[in-house]
């Protein structure tokens, strides 16, 4: 029955992405032949026929198409959203790349248009997406993506874990149960879902559900142990993930590598590589550019509320840690009172449960003292940062990096701060995403690093749309 449910998910798939391409074909063609010949005198020509390029554009990008998905396995893998958009740009761009050296190397050029070529690839990047997505919804209502996972602890990364499954729903996953390692030391289960039983019940609590898929958050275990664990369920297992410990940050990002039959582990350093840091330049001085023209009308009225509103300067300019622990003047619309020190000295004094919070998070969610009443709402909608773009243009930060650390919160960041200094702080990161101020401290640390080290344009990509997603939630926002 399982192999049934793959095979028709597999066919499901492999069909409408067929549709998704012919969809884009025929748009393209429609585009190539009523549309721009009304723009430009260059497509005042027929195209070539319909029937023909059906056979060779449709036909052969079919299947390069389907040949790459599997290669990229878009059809046996299940991939959150955004790594599942990252591999399907990278197969369609790669098939039509294919496509256009077969019309090199053939030389057969009078049976392809190279305008519906390109923009069949471009439409398609946009309609791939949409019609996959839906797709795997559909055959998740069907019953034919769904598949059931235990997660074997029951700690707060487990919660974690159960989270971004329920999240991310076209991964498929459901959480059957949480198995306990430990019931005395392993934390409290989610509300919503029980704990079946033990690590030693998985085998028969395996047959008795049908759970074939395991994910193993026990990132506190020793390794002996963990290696343990891992033999007692890979017999019954067909998939096992681990969720490694997040204080452990090389474990993240490291590539596997030959020397002859030596194994070795290749530590990600991504950033510090000087071709993606001018690929990562020429890339955020374009989206920079269009950003801050964009936004220049609402800074200028930012700007003028705040000088009416109360007194003081509209710019609030501190020294942060920039790049190779240089000190730079970080501008911020002043959101605070002149007197802002003096107010949270107080404040902390009296209030011992507010002192804690800023020693964990060296931020307080609720009754700062130190926050003006428009300095409330521009931190609220996380406006206060825009000043932000000064130092972008001065070279001083980057669109997208680590935190802007103060400097003294060096001594507080650690040995990560050798890493983290290697490039200029950002506007926004990985930090602004995952959480923003409700992380810990050391978490966006270490956030900060994992940035550093996994580096990839499409990340940055990521983060930019998923930080606009952050502004208008306001998720961990005060």
């Amino acid at each position: 029955m399982l192999n049934l449910k793959k095979l028709a998910s597999l066919l499901f798939l492999g069909i409408t992405d067929i549709v998704a391409l012919l969809f884009s074909f025929l748009l393209s063609y429609l585009i190539r032949d009523h549309v721009l010949p009304q723009f430009s005198p260059l497509f005042a020509r027929d195209p070539v026929p319909l029937m023909i390029q059906s056979k060779y554009v449709f036909s052969y990008g079919a299947l390069i198409v389907i040949l790459v998905f599997g290669f990229e396995k878009l059809y046996t893998k299940r991939f959150a959203f955004w790594e599942e958009i990252r591999h399907l740009a990278r197969g369609l761009t790669l098939s039509f790349v294919l496509l256009m050296m077969i019309v090199f190397v053939t030389r057969e050029y009078e049976r392809y248009s190279r305008a519906v070529v390109v923009m069949t690839w471009f439409i398609s990047l946009i309609l791939f997406p949409i019609i996959r997505i839906n797709t795997k919804k559909l055959l998740i209502k069907l019953n034919l993506w769904r598949k059931k996972v235990f997660i074997i602890g029951t700690n707060e990364v487990a919660r974690l874990v159960a989270r971004e499954i329920e999240k991310n729903k076209t991964l498929g996953y459901e959480v059957a149960a949480f198995l306990a390692y430990e019931r005395s030391h392993d934390g409290e289960a989610r509300e919503s879902q029980d704990i079946a039983g033990e690590l030693v019940d998985y085998k028969m609590l395996s047959h008795a559900k049908g759970v074939k898929d395991v994910i193993i958050a026990l990132s506190h275990v020793p390794q002996e142990e963990l290696f343990r664990i891992l033999t007692l369920v890979e017999n019954e297992a067909e998939t096992i993930r681990i969720i490694p410990r997040l204080g452990n940050i090389f474990t993240l990002g490291v590539e596997v590598e030959n020397f002859g039959d030596v194994l070795s582990l290749s530590i990600a350093r991504n950033l510090t590589k000087r071709w993606n840091i001018f690929l990562k330049s020429i890339f955020e001085f374009i989206v920079g550019f269009f950003s801050a023209v964009l936004l220049l009308p609402l800074f200028l009225f930012i700007g003028i509320l705040i000088k009416r509103s109360s007194p003081g300067p509209m710019f609030y300019i501190q020294d942060r840690l920039g790049l190779k622990g240089k000190i730079f003047k970080c501008y911020k619309f002043r959101s605070m009172y002149l007197d802002a020190e003096e107010r949270l000295r107080d404040y902390l004094q009296k209030n011992p449960a507010a002192a804690e919070e800023w020693e964990k998070f060296r931020k307080l969610k609720n009754n700062d003292p130190r926050v003006t009443r428009i300095g409330r709402i521009i931190r609220r909608l996380s406006l206060d940062e825009l000043p932000n773009f000064i130092n972008f243009f001065k070279r001083e930060m980057n669109l997208v990096g680590p935190r802007p650390y103060m400097p003294e919160e060096k001594e507080l960041i650690g040995e990560s701060c050798h890493i983290i200094s290697t490039v200029k702080p950002g506007i926004t990161g990985l930090w602004q995403v995952r959480g923003r101020n409700i992380l810990s401290f050391r978490d966006r640390v270490l956030l900060d690093e994992y940035y550093v080290r996994n580096w990839s344009l499409w990340l940055d990509i990521v983060i930019l749309l998923k930080t606009a997603k952050v502004l208008i939630t306001r998720r961990g926002a005060y």
